[in-house]
C-alpha cells in the first residue's frame, strides 16, 4: 500500500465497530440502497463481487438475495466484522487497484463497488479489474459521491446542514491552491471534534472523470440515477417546508439546492 492507501485503511479502521450503525441509517437504507437494488439483475445462484465491502452490510443483502459472495476491503478491521456478519461469504483484504489477483478471469457475475471511487485518485486500474473478473455478461453497479455535490461542497468549504451526518461537525479541507472543476483533486474532511477527530481522504473528479473511465473500460452505461436527500427515491428532494431562516432548506432540514450526496449508475459489458 502507498501512504494514501495507508490513510484510507487507517480511516475505516477507526469507523469499523460503528460502521454498520453509519451505513444503516434510515437515509441510506431508504434512498442508496433501493436504488442500487432495483439496479441489481437477479442474482440467484451468481457469484458476486462487493468490492469495497466495509462491514459487511452490503455483502449481507447480496448473500440473502441468494448470491454466493465475495468481499474485499482495505481495512482488516472492517473484514473483522463483515466475517462476523455474514460467515457464509468470503472476504479477502486487497486493495481495489492492485489487480484483485485471487479473482480468476470472467468469474464473477456482479460488482457492486459502493462509495469507494471518491478514495481513488484514478478509476483506470480498478475499472480494468472489474472487466477482467466479469463475465461477458456481468453487470457492474456503483454508488460514488456526487460530481456536483463534492464540487460544490469544497467550492463552499463547508457541509450541507440537517441530515443524520450534521452531529459529526464535519471540516473541509479545501485542495491547495484552490478547486479547479475540471480536475480530479484531493481534499480532506475531518469528522468529529479534537478529541475523536477523524480525517479521511477523497478525491473529487468533474463529471467526465467519473463516465469517462468507465466508458473507456470497455462498459456500456444503461442507467444513472442520483438519489435525493430526502431518502425518499421516488420524489423530488424538495419535500417539506421551508425553516423559518437562512437557506431555502428541504424536509429534513439541508439547503434545498444542494446537490445529492450520491449518484448510482448501471453498466455492463
Amino acid at each position: 500500500m502507498n501512504d494514501s492507501d495507508e490513510r484510507i485503511a487507517a480511516h475505516y479502521d477507526d469507523l469499523a465497530d460503528h460502521w454498520a450503525e453509519i451505513v444503516t441509517t434510515s437515509e441510506r437504507s431508504n434512498s442508496l440502497w433501493s436504488v442500487l437494488e432495483a439496479m441489481l439483475p437477479d442474482i440467484r445462484g451468481s457469484h458476486a463481487l462487493d468490492a469495497g465491502c466495509g462491514a459487511g452490510v452490503f455483502s449481507e443483502r447480496l448473500a440473502d438475495r441468494g448470491a454466493e459472495v465475495t468481499g474485499v476491503d482495505i481495512s482488516e478491521r472492517m473484514l473483522v466484522r463483515a466475517r462476523e456478519r455474514v460467515p457464509e461469504a468470503t472476504f479477502h483484504r486487497a486493495d481495489i487497484t492492485g489487480g484483485l489477483e485471487r479473482l480468476p478471469d470472467d468469474s464473477v457475475d456482479v460488482v457492486l463497488c459502493q462509495h469507494v471511487f471518491s478514495h481513488l485518485p484514478d478509476l483506470t486500474d480498478p475499472l480494468a479489474t472489474f472487466r477482467r473478473v466479469l463475465t461477458d455478461s456481468g453487470t457492474l453497479v456503483v454508488s460514488a459521491h456526487n460530481p456536483a455535490h463534492y464540487y460544490t461542497l469544497v467550492r463552499d468549504g463547508t457541509y450541507p446542514g440537517g441530515g443524520e451526518q450534521a452531529h459529526l461537525d464535519p471540516e473541509v479541507h479545501a485542495p491547495a491552491g484552490g478547486v479547479r472543476y475540471a480536475e480530479t483533486q484531493r481534499f480532506d474532511i475531518t469528522w468529529g471534534d479534537d478529541a475523536v477527530a477523524n480525517r479521511g481522504t477523497y478525491y473529487r473528479r468533474p463529471i467526465d472523470g467519473l463516465f469517462g473511465p468507465i466508458l473507456d473500460a470497455g462498459f456500456t452505461v444503461d442507467r444513472v440515477v442520483e438519489p435525493p436527500w430526502n431518502g425518499d427515491p421516488g420524489v423530488d428532494g424538495d419535500s417539506g417546508p421551508d425553516t423559518d431562516s437562512g437557506p431555502d432548506m428541504d424536509g429534513d432540514g439541508r439547503a434545498a439546492d444542494f446537490p445529492p450526496e450520491a449518484i448510482c449508475l448501471r453498466a455492463t459489458l
